[in-house]
């Protein structure tokens, strides 16, 4: 048997019937069954600004402004000793000393422009630590007269395609009472 133009056209006809046969015979999803793509989330920072009067006291309320932030967005604050302090430096670790609202005052958020004027209690002690994975080694020291201090402020706005991020400080000195 001779290969000519008749036969290879007849193996290329066999081939294509083939091919098509046994794609139609696989089960194709139904329409709606692929996931859509997801669309990725657009993530926005922002510089927050922190704003006191400079002088911060243990155990008496103080008064705080934030701007910069994401249009009514909760966020959270804490008082941190600057890494410069010579306890937070080579020895020991320092944690931040959180801080809530003042009792009778409105939660921690900002306004549509992004700013709030909060009151909060200036917490008296913060912890140091040998080890920072081991709560254990933790014991409280007070602040000390004239000490610097960071208020800082850190919040999150979720939107469905946008996560707005705000963080920043302010410094202020420790003024005991003594």
């Amino acid at each position: 048997m001779s290969i000519g133009r008749g036969t290879i056209a007849l193996a290329g006809l066999a081939l294509a019937v083939g091919f098509a046969g046994a794609a139609a015979a696989e089960p194709t999803p139904p329409s709606g069954a692929q996931p859509l793509a997801k669309k990725k989330v657009k993530i926005v920072f922002f510089k927050a600004r922190v704003a006191s009067d400079g002088f911060l006291t243990p155990g008496r309320p103080e008064t705080v402004t934030v701007s910069h932030m994401p249009a009514r967005a909760p966020f959270k604050m804490a008082i941190e000793p600057p890494p410069t302090t010579l306890q937070c430096g080579q020895l020991y670790f320092c944690d931040f000393a959180p801080v809530s609202p003042a009792p009778g005052s409105p939660p921690f958020r900002t306004t549509g422009k992004g700013q709030a004027v909060v009151t909060f209690v200036m917490p008296s002690t913060y912890n140091i630590a040998t080890d920072p994975f081991d709560p254990s080694t933790r014991r409280p020291v007070t602040f000390a007269n004239n000490q610097r201090v960071h208020i800082d402020v850190q919040g999150v706005k979720r939107l469905k395609r946008a996560r707005k991020i705000g963080f920043g400080f302010g410094r202020a000195i420790v003024q005991t009472s003594s």
